[in-house]
């Protein structure tokens, strides 16, 4: 964590001094950064109708809901904030009432492309609404996003981050997880999905825009700091992305590729800790900054199963913070 309300700076791996990890989807927050660099770039807008950008037939009975195909509808603004209608491929179940996950356990020697989980819920799940209907988070919109900056920018999705977000934050120890040449699978630390370890995993390979990267918690800090003082993007962007209309879960509010906590909302003896903004990742990955202190915090517990855990860790440093201050 960084703090610079209190002058402190401290960084506690409990396994290796700059341990790598799974970054899950906190690199949502970093994909829609990448949108809204191209977007000042004149690259896209928010209002930019995505079949324009995708091949023939890319769309294809994703946004089908109800005999209708609005496909022709979605916007990048509907992926980034999750309103689009696509299903989720990672979560949601398919139409037998499998799981992704299962097959990521099953079979951990599968590896997926960005179009191997596209298809997946192409082909095995149903659109969930109309466009701007609902607020569902999905992992397949997000990977359409990666596949949309890949054709704007005219590079792999990795070449892009590290053109545009790793070497601008010297983000030297991070790498995105099966395409970054200098990635090493061997260095992640343990990752339990369900309580299997998966770190090792081939499958692992399932998660691509929208959070694989190999990570560490100074590096995550880095990212925080550029992002809030407008190194990568603009405030104008900042303030777009962090429009916070929709409920993800109790106390966990979205905007586009962006959250903020609510703790009044978990228990209200909480409602005096900070509205913190950034992103959380499935297995216990927190990567906040509190707008009005400055301060940073990130966390990785690395096990689905531990996610409360996680966020009482996060309170227990939040008021501590508070009480020191």
């Amino acid at each position: 964590m960084n703090l610079p309300s209190l002058g402190i700076n401290y960084n506690y791996p409990n396994t290796l001094p700059k341990q790598h990890f799974h970054s899950a989807s906190v690199g949502k927050m970093i994909t829609s950064t990448l949108v809204f660099i191209a977007i000042e770039m004149d690259k896209l807008k928010l209002d930019t109708k995505i079949k324009e950008i995708l091949e023939v037939g890319m769309l294809d009975k994703l946004f089908v809901f109800k005999d209708h195909d609005y496909q022709d509808e979605i916007t990048i603004k509907d992926l980034l904030g999750h309103t689009s209608g696509v299903n989720d491929y990672l979560e949601s179940k398919a139409f037998d009432g499998s799981l992704f996950i299962d097959d990521i356990l099953k079979n951990p020697n599968t590896f997926w492309k960005p179009i191997d989980l596209v298809d997946y819920t192409r082909n095995m799940q149903g659109t969930i609404g109309k466009p701007g209907d609902r607020f569902f988070y999905s992992d397949t919109g997000y990977v359409l996003l990666g596949l949309i900056l890949e054709t704007v920018f005219e590079l792999p999705f990795h070449k892009i981050l590290e053109k545009y977000i790793f070497q601008p934050a010297a983000m030297e120890e991070t790498t995105f997880c099966f395409y970054s040449e200098s990635f090493n699978q061997e260095n992640l630390a343990p990752l339990y999905i369900n309580g299997v370890d998966v770190h090792s995993f081939k499958s692992l390979s399932c998660d691509f825009s929208g959070g694989g990267l190999s990570t560490t918690t100074e590096d995550l800090l880095k990212f925080l700091e550029h992002f809030y003082t407008g190194k990568f993007i603009s405030q104008n962007s900042i303030d777009e992305m962090s429009k916070f209309n929709h409920r993800y879960r109790q106390g966990l509010f979205y905007g586009l590729g962006m959250m903020e906590t609510r703790f009044e909302e978990f228990f209200f003896l909480l409602r005096g800790l900070p509205r913190l903004r950034g992103h959380l990742g499935v297995t216990g990955v927190h990567a906040w900054y509190d707008p009005i202190s400055k301060n940073s915090f990130v966390i990785n517990v690395g096990n689905t199963k531990d996610m409360v855990k996680s966020f009482r860790l996060l309170i227990a440093i939040l008021q501590f913070v508070q009480r020191e201050r």
